[in-house]
């Protein structure tokens, strides 16, 4: 049998027994739930965070996986201790009706025939890592094809002591954040763009993004040339085109949904079409629209309108349209009717009519005169062309640079390039480098880039990699020009990948070393909306949700907010009932499904087929969200 193992997060609770027994299943009473079951307990409550468990399903036979022998154990070693599954449906939460649970205190669907230590203990399977599996039972036929999750019944000595369900977060331990090579100074962020200078670096920026908002009059729906002009002036865009334009536009929520979207659609188009027509080049368009709640339920809340953020949405529309309320609060729902517009830029180059051939010609000749600036010039705009797919790559093989200092900057420019063509060639891009290294020893550039790439190469193994070698060589590049915020990303990522290992190892402490040196350092560093996202699925691997949530926090709560981010956010906080009594928490998930209401809906599904749990839906606030935006 193939041996696997499923690591679920789990949603723990505790609870005393006063109901039926079911099976030989004994029940505890309050007074004596802490002698029957305190040892059980005991267990659970202090599993470490990188601890877990749960239930997989191959084919229909149903298999217990714990990630830890030791832990495993402690909680089965009596003959009467043991595992019960319960098969709960979605169709015991049906939105005409009350959630259809068992009348029973200890499971709430199906409860299949539990399995005891004196059963199972002889087909235990057991890795070189430590983790445990072992068969509990088979799914009934009649769940084939439904929608279904498995909760756990945990019992010591015949009593049940401890039920939970289960609930799936995404994680990820591995993924690091970005880190660019090099190519004649790195240039990701406009913080980079600051500390590059102080550093004398050139920098040549061949594209750039702005973001801007543009306030909408009430009932205007057509924006000329003429309307947008001034903020086209203002961007001071002469040495640029525009390649893609993304608008969010946004109403104020009075008035029909239908309506509102429709009038929003017009204006981001009559914008988008106004900036086209300012170039001849084609500029890729994304437009989308909603109705404006997150701030409407933040500014009502705080203007001594509190009362009717508690409303759901059709009857606070009901307020504003026939009620009069709209007029009232005018003042407030006209900050609302905004659009964000993000313009990705490309910088016009005087290059740009001439062909493959003669740019190719140039950059030979610049490279014969050892015309350097000239040389990095067109090396840029062949760079540029390969990754738009306009010239082919084999050109850069065409074309040799000297092995001579003099060409330094071209030759690291080259390797770089080399490696972001070929990702997966990691070695090839660490000889590389250090071939240049031997070239040019004193190179802070090269120096950086063989640190990002021996990190690149750890993740694969440590063969190649001495770890305390790496973090000398790491903390020694601000000493020799490295700017500090760079370092401090080399290190975050040098921590991410160290926890890991230490874990493998078994050295919780160390590990544990490292995720505080993370979750101490991360703010010192900018980073993008993916570093943000990869950074809380991060700190959840180690079951470190408090973490997870402290990163993203910040950022979910505005209109404009990244979808990941949002999504995820919701993933790991929409379990806990205190928040879903929260107006603020209320607002988040209207601008959840605002942003994208299937995939809001999607969140409950069963866990393990795309869903957190549909076991959500016994949460009031929640099922009645879910009945009116996905049923």
């Amino acid at each position: 049998m193939k041996y696997l193992f499923i690591l679920i997060i789990v949603n723990i609770f505790t609870f005393s027994i006063n109901a039926q027994n079911t099976y030989d299943i004994k029940e505890v009473s309050p007074a004596s739930i802490q002698q029957k079951c305190g040892e059980c307990l005991s267990v659970v409550n202090s599993l470490p965070p990188e601890v877990t468990y749960g239930f997989l399903l191959e084919g229909r036979d149903i298999y217990f996986a714990m990630t830890d022998e030791t832990y495993f154990n402690l909680l089965f070693k009596k003959p009467n201790d043991g595992i019960a599954v319960d098969v709960v449906t979605k169709s015991q939460f049906p939105c005409n009706s009350e959630n259809q649970l068992t009348n029973s205190t200890f499971f709430m669907g199906k409860l299949l025939k539990p399995i005891y230590y004196k059963d199972f203990k002889k087909n235990i399977l057991t890795n070189e890592n430590g983790q445990v599996a072992f068969k509990v039972g088979i799914l009934p036929e009649k769940y084939v094809g439904t929608e279904f999750e498995t909760n756990i019944l945990i019992i010591k000595n015949g009593y049940a002591c401890f039920y939970s369900n289960f609930y799936d977060i995404p994680q990820a331990r591995w993924d690091l954040l970005e880190m660019g090579l090099y190519q004649d100074s790195i240039v990701s962020n406009e913080n980079d763009l600051t500390s590059s200078s102080n550093n004398s670096e050139t920098i040549k920026m061949l594209n750039k993004s702005l973001k801007f908002v543009i306030p909408f009059e009430k009932g205007k729906s057509e924006y000329s040339q003429e309307d947008i002009k001034p903020i086209y002036d203002s961007l001071r865009l002469t040495d640029y085109n525009i390649s893609k334009i993304s608008i969010k536009a946004f109403s104020s929520v009075e008035g029909s949904k239908s309506g509102n979207i429709e009038l929003q659609n017009k204006r981001a188009k009559s914008i988008a079409d106004a900036l086209q027509s300012f170039q001849n080049e084609k500029i890729e368009m994304t437009i989308s629209a909603s109705e404006n709640w997150v701030e409407f339920l933040v500014d009502a809340k705080e203007s001594g309108y509190n009362n009717v953020t508690s409303f759901t949405k059709e009857e606070i529309k009901n307020e504003l349209n026939n009620k009069g309320l709209a007029k009232e609060m005018e003042p407030i729902l006209k900050n609302h009717r905004k659009a964000i517009v993000v313009l990705e830029l490309d910088k016009k180059t005087r290059f740009k009519n001439e062909s493959n051939t003669v740019i190719q010609a140039f950059y030979e000749e610049a490279l014969q005169n050892k015309t350097i600036d000239r040389a990095i010039e067109l090396q840029n705009e062949i760079f540029s062309r390969i990754r738009n797919k306009k010239m082919p790559k084999e050109v850069l093989t065409k074309v040799e640079i000297p092995k001579e200092i003099a060409y330094g900057t071209l030759l690291k420019n080259n390797a770089a390039f080399e490696f972001e063509q070929n990702e997966d060639d990691i070695y090839a891009a660490l000889v590389a480098f250090k071939e240049l290294e031997i070239l040019m020893p004193n190179d802070k550039q090269i120096k950086y880039n063989i640190c990002v790439l021996q990190i690149k190469s750890w993740v694969f193994g440590e063969l190649i990699i001495e770890p305390n070698q790496l973090l000398k060589e790491i903390k020694a590049l601000t000493s020799k020009g490295i700017d500090v915020s760079k370092v401090r990303r080399l290190l975050l990522n040098y921590h991410i990948i160290n926890s890991e290992y230490m874990m493998f190892k078994r050295d919780y402490k160390a590990k544990d070393i490292s995720i505080n040196y993370i979750s101490k350092n991360y703010s010192y560093v900018s980073m993008s909306n993916q570093d943000f996202l990869q950074l809380a699925k991060y700190f959840s691997s180690y079951g470190r949700y408090d973490l997870s949530e402290k990163v993203l926090k910040p950022h979910i709560r505005k209109i404009d907010v990244d979808e990941e981010l949002l999504f995820y956010y919701l993933n790991l906080t929409i379990i806990d009932q205190k928040n879903t009594k929260n107006q603020s928490y209320r607002a988040i998930m209207l601008n959840a499904i605002n942003l994208n209401k299937d995939r809001f809906c999607k969140l409950f599904d069963p866990y393990g087929r795309g869903g957190i749990n549909f076991q959500l839906l016994n949460d009031p606030y929640l099922k009645s969200t879910y009945c009116e935006n996905c049923n």
